[in-house]
């Protein structure tokens, strides 16, 4: 039986690594056509810097640099599509083949063939669990790139809009470095509970310090402004000198300002990382619950969107089996891309913990009766 068993799960993973090798070369082949001007131009300018000595061998490198990394992203967004996919295939070539009907023959169940199936479909679940808490949140700064940063290490400076912190200060910077965590032309207003402006910070360069919790200001000046009133007329201002400052705490730190920029960025954090981000601002406490929640949810959807569709193919009696696998794309996709959406979406009324849990719930019975329909 252990020999079956590993046949079965090394031809089911054998089609899964075909599926998601061919989804993925398409989606990067078709990345590569719409975004040709694009990679040519990085390519063009790394050779002019004398990091290559042709564009013919800059350019294949250009498309590697930024689609490598997204093997990872894509494999996230992908399993439980491609572990049904590959499931069907792996059982139609089980049935053109005769295969099911020699084992039933033998004596052995069908639920022997889905359950060496679902035993590799649980271990690529548990894998994209690993993914999601350890390569991604390493690979986040290449992920977010956009083709302007083609060949580049990280995200190029982008200007800061207003930022409201958790004491309602308002930062703001001409540009930000993420490879330094440098802040240029960095303006802070801090403001009182009305929201009236109390105090001005102008700083040339600031730099995180993660030690200390706030930005280390170079070249700055805090320049305080108050209002007196004067009866029945308009309230007087007045500004106070400058004063120089080289330092400010803030809870804006680099990560919530990256995820803000972006909005991707927080779902490729791990857990720990996500929580720290709501801590800082980055993103709302309903957002990061579910964002963690999501992980282990969607790892049940896959599973239980692949119980539901494999009774598609375990069939006893050989058929054509064009018309299972039209009704199974119809179930899955359609089953798998609802899941998501009502995992990602804030639902009215319905806590975050909840509504992110809340397709498995749906999911559950449907999958409980097609085992027990399951004719094996």
């Amino acid at each position: 039986m252990l020999l079956l068993d590993r046949w079965i799960a090394r031809r089911f993973f054998g089609n899964f690594a075909l599926i998601f090798s061919v989804m993925f070369l398409f989606a990067v082949s078709i990345d590569t056509i719409l975004q040709l001007d694009a990679y040519i131009e990085m390519s063009r300018l790394a050779v002019k810097a004398g990091r290559f000595p042709g564009l013919w061998a800059a350019l294949p490198i250009a498309i590697i640099d930024y689609h490598a990394p997204r093997v990872f992203q894509f494999f996230a967004y992908m399993v439980g599509m491609c572990s049904v996919a590959a499931a069907g295939f792996t059982l139609t070539q089980m049935v053109r083949t005769r295969e099911i009907v020699a084992m039933l023959a033998a004596g052995i169940s069908l639920w022997r063939v889905g359950v060496s199936i679902l035993g590799v479909a649980v271990a690529l679940n548990l894998a994209q669990l690993v993914n999601g808490e350890v390569l991604l949140p390493r690979l986040a700064p290449l992920l977010v790139r956009e083709h302007s940063a083609i060949l580049q290490p990280t995200v190029q400076s982008f200007p800061v809009k207003l930022i409201e912190d958790r004491q309602r200060n308002l930062l703001l910077a001409s540009s930000f470095d993420p490879a330094t965590a440098t802040a240029r032309n960095l303006i802070v207003l801090e403001r009182d509970e009305r929201g009236a402006a109390t105090r001005r910070i102008e700083a040339a360069t600031a730099i995180w310090s993660v030690e200390r919790g706030g930005w280390i200001l170079q070249d700055a000046t805090a320049t305080r402004r108050s209002t007196r009133s004067t009866g029945d007329g308009p309230r007087e201002v007045q500004i106070a000198a400058a004063e120089p400052i080289d330092f400010i705490a803030s809870d804006v730190a680099p990560r919530a300002i990256l995820a803000r920029r972006f909005r991707g960025f927080a779902q490729l954090l791990s857990s720990p990382q996500i929580t720290e981000l709501a801590s800082e601002g980055g993103i709302g406490i309903p957002a990061a619950t579910r964002l963690i929640g999501q992980r282990f949810a969607g790892a049940c959807a896959n599973l239980l969107m692949l119980v539901i569709c494999m009774p598609f193919f375990l069939v006893r009696v050989p058929k054509n089996m064009l018309r299972p696998s039209v009704i199974c794309a119809t179930v899955a996709v359609p089953g798998l891309l609802g899941a998501l959406f009502t995992m990602t979406v804030d639902l009215p009324g319905v806590p975050a913990t909840v509504g992110v849990f809340l397709p498995v719930a749906l999911l559950l019975p449907i999958a409980a009766w097609r085992l027990g329909a399951l004719r094996s």
